[in-house]
């Protein structure tokens, strides 16, 4: 018998995460790893387990409780989280280290608990960074009184990881992608703040969690067989490589 293929999807409970699940959720058992369960309903075949990104043995429970699912043969890392603006100056050092703790080291620890796994499923991860990390500063807001300069490093630092671990997993079979989002409806952009960043966009418009799922169901399907250590931008045009 064939195992069943498995999806671990982290911060799989809200906006981004959760279009990603509910995306892979038709050809896959999905597992979300999240501090909280989804508020909504998720479709037939989701689990949830309570994961903390910053906690390395949190994270190796999640690999073994996917593994126990079936094969491994995806991983998302779309958990993170953002502060208000403030500049460089008057960041609080917690703060900076919360974000990075969160974003950058949560994503290293999810992906060396999944290394193992993703290996047996010759399986594929994308790791979810943002616009941010291209240009050094968030929500299309070049400002001196302040970058979110912790979220855009944490993100920076995401697009390194997913060259090494492409380079590292390839000879295993395991492709690793990245994607930078530009600035998509949720709850890290405040609803009222929406209009003025659509007249900055290109496109005209922010972009939907679907779309960032869509790309992610691309990057790790057969279509994409030859692409790893890629970032996909899909940012409605705010920047172009």
């Amino acid at each position: 018998m064939v195992p069943a293929r498995v999806a671990i999807v982290t911060g799989g409970s809200r906006n981004i995460g959760l279009a990603i699940v509910e995306r892979f959720a038709p050809t896959h058992r999905v597992l979300i790893a999240d501090l909280a369960p989804p508020t909504s309903g998720t479709p037939a075949g989701v689990r949830w387990i309570e994961t903390d990104v910053c906690d390395y043995s949190g994270c190796e429970r999640l690999a073994a409780a996917a593994v126990g699912m079936g094969a491994v043969d995806v991983v998302v890392h779309s958990a993170a989280i953002t502060t208000s603006t403030v500049s460089i100056s008057q960041m609080d050092p917690r703060d900076w280290e919360r974000v990075i703790s969160v974003n950058l080291t949560g994503a290293f620890n999810v992906m060396r608990a999944a290394i193992d796994a993703l290996r047996a499923a010759h399986g594929s991860a994308v790791l979810i960074a943002s616009r941010a990390a291209r240009v050094g500063y968030a929500a299309l807001n070049p400002s001196p009184s302040g970058t979110k300069a912790h979220y855009c490093a944490s993100k920076a630092g995401v697009i390194s990881l997913t060259r090494s671990l492409a380079i590292e997993l390839a000879a295993s079979g395991v492709r690793v992608n990245c994607i930078a989002p530009g600035s998509i409806e949720g709850e890290m952009i405040p609803r009222d703040r929406w209009p003025a960043i659509a007249a900055k966009v290109p496109l005209g418009r922010l972009g939907r969690p679907e779309e960032i799922a869509e790309a992610c169901a691309f990057l790790c399907s057969p279509a994409a067989s030859y692409i790893t250590g890629h970032v996909l931008d899909v940012n409605g045009g705010t920047w172009m490589n």
